[in-house]
């Protein structure tokens, strides 16, 4: 499974302003009106935040994979944020977060939700360039070109 095969152009957003991990995620919510009205935004919110607070999702590289299933989705939903300035996310790394992939997957299929999450990862270990490459990116779709070319890396 490929990050970019999942990601569509008004799911990524180039310039988020908020400043810390719950205005980030908030911030992501709001600009995706359908699935605040499939599911809530609180409601997601709410249940992104109870994932945080089992270990942040904070893994370094200066990227967060915030993560949940609903029930109400029928297909899972990957969202990437980019903070130019930074995201105080918390976690072990003393480092500002500037990527943040949401994942959203649907509660009766969790195998889906480990193959995104599996994918997320592959692609942030490839290199520390790729957070760059995707901060210097001029818009959705080359922020998504970006991941397809780094996807196709060895």
């Amino acid at each position: 499974m490929k990050l970019s095969t999942l990601l569509k152009p008004e799911w990524v957003l180039t310039d988020l302003r908020a400043r810390d991990g719950e205005g980030v995620l908030a911030e992501m919510i709001d600009a995706l009106p359908a699935l605040s009205r499939l599911a809530g935004h609180d409601r997601i919110l709410q249940k992104i935040l109870e994932r945080e607070k089992l270990g942040s999702t904070s893994v370094g590289n200066h990227t967060a994979v915030p993560h949940t299933k609903l029930k109400d989705l029928r297909e899972p939903l990957v969202a990437l944020g980019v903070s130019r300035s930074g995201v105080d996310y918390g976690g072990a790394e003393d480092q500002p977060v500037h990527v943040i992939i949401l994942i959203l997957s649907p509660a009766d299929v969790p195998i889906v939700h480990l193959q995104i999450l599996a994918a997320a990862a592959a692609l942030i270990r490839k290199s520390d360039r790729i957070i760059k490459d995707i901060m210097s990116a001029e818009g959705p779709q080359e922020v998504i070109g970006t991941i397809r070319t780094w996807e196709t890396e060895d």
